[in-house]
């Protein structure tokens, strides 16, 4: 997971956004919240991320690492998925590496 922190980072440089225009647009108080999660000092919920990729304007999977082609339009507002669906985006972002990694192969995206 300390990739998703990396590439939070990575993608508000990219766009030369300061932490404290990210923490406005994420929701958080202050740009110290910010650099704690940066820092991956702090675990990020999946509305959080969902957050974080709309705000950095990538997709949820980029942010964490999958290198996936996406569109904008592909992703669903959370408030539109089915909560089976939560469920298991939720399963897989608890994941370990290795099990993330097995379920990628599964679906075809990694070899």
């Amino acid at each position: 997971m300390l990739e998703l922190y990396k590439n939070i980072k990575k993608y508000r440089l990219e766009k030369d956004m300061s932490q404290t225009v990210l923490a406005d647009l994420t929701g958080y108080s202050d740009r110290s919240s910010i650099a704690k999660i940066e820092a991956g000092e702090v675990d990020l919920s999946l509305e959080k991320i969902l957050a974080f990729a709309k705000a950095l304007r990538v997709s949820p999977g980029e942010l964490m690492g999958d290198v996936l082609e996406y569109s904008q339009d592909d992703i669903k507002p959370l408030e539109k998925l089915e909560a089976k669906d939560i469920e298991l985006l939720n399963a897989y972002n608890n994941a370990t590496e290795s099990t993330k990694h097995a379920v990628r192969l599964i679906l075809g995206i990694e070899k």
